[in-house]
């Protein structure tokens, strides 16, 4: 099937020397490319494959020190992978180093405590630098340790659960992009259902101050009619004003300056509830 399709594509005209099926452009493109950095050369590889082999030995694996990486390395490395939980591909990337080089931790641990101090300690060291973590470093995964890892996984999109694992790790030892400092800093501290909860308070406050400040003659309506106006509208004005022509404002200077469309949604409150009554009646 592989050699018809491949002369298919050079009846059609296709200019490639060679069809990629997806799982194989999908590794092509995320696993083959390595991770490069200056000095990167052979020899520093060669040293790669040695650790790799020297770390999965003393994990326990059947393993030779080859310096090379053979079948009995990539067995190991999928024998390694699926033992942890990983998609067992072969492929040494960053969560699989990870996973070689540092122990999970947690708060209440009971086993290899000194064994663990360095480890503890360079992650309050990385969490205290990024102000996370308020207090000096000290090498005890104490309450405050994992508030402040907590806080580090829901502001990356982590699972928020205080375990620093392969994959925290990995995102705290640099596989991430640095925080936006300008905008404000509580935003990264909610969780995604607190910072919904939180935008849709901040519409109705926007759509009440419209109604209640409005340039448009008439009375305003009670409170609780207000609020339940308001309440309403916010399920339906975000789709209304994504098909507007509106240049939007830019978050980064004037985030609060998004909401300003909801208060002309106040203006305007009474044609707005009247036009969707017609359209339902």
């Amino acid at each position: 099937m592989k050699r018809i399709l491949e002369s298919l594509s050079l009846l059609l005209g296709m200019r490639q020397d060679r069809l990629y099926f997806p799982q194989e452009k999908q590794v092509c493109v995320f696993n083959k490319r390595p991770i490069l950095y200056r000095d990167f050369s052979p020899k520093s590889v060669q040293e790669s494959i040695n650790e790799l082999q020297e770390l999965l030995k003393a994990k326990g694996l059947e393993i030779e020190i080859t310096g090379k990486f053979d079948l009995q390395t990539d067995a190991a490395v999928k024998e390694f992978q699926q033992g942890n939980h990983f998609v067992s591909d072969g492929v040494v990337g960053p969560l699989t180093w990870a996973c070689l080089l540092y122990p999970k931790l947690y708060r209440g641990q009971k086993k290899n405590l000194a064994e663990l101090r360095d480890a503890v300690e360079e992650l309050q060291n990385i969490l205290y630098k990024e102000e996370f973590l308020k207090k000096q470093p000290n090498g005890y995964f104490d309450w405050e340790t994992e508030r402040a890892v907590k806080r580090f996984q829901r502001v990356y999109g982590l699972k928020t659960d205080g375990i620093v694992g392969a994959a925290t790790w990995a995102v705290l030892l640099g596989m991430r992009q640095k925080i936006d400092k300008s905008f404000p800093q509580l935003v990264y501290f909610l969780s995604p259902q607190s910072w919904f909860v939180w935008q849709q308070f901040l519409m109705i406050c926007f759509i009440l101050l419209g109604i209640y400040y409005s340039p448009i003659p008439g009375e305003a309506p009670q409170m609780n009619t207000a609020l339940a106006t308001a309440y309403g509208l916010t399920c339906i004005v975000p789709f209304l004003i994504e098909c507007l022509p509106l240049k939007q404002p830019q978050p980064k200077k004037f985030p609060l300056l998004e909401y300003a469309p909801y208060v002309l949604t106040g203006f305007f409150w009474k044609p707005i509830v009247n036009f969707l009554g017609m359209l339902f009646n």
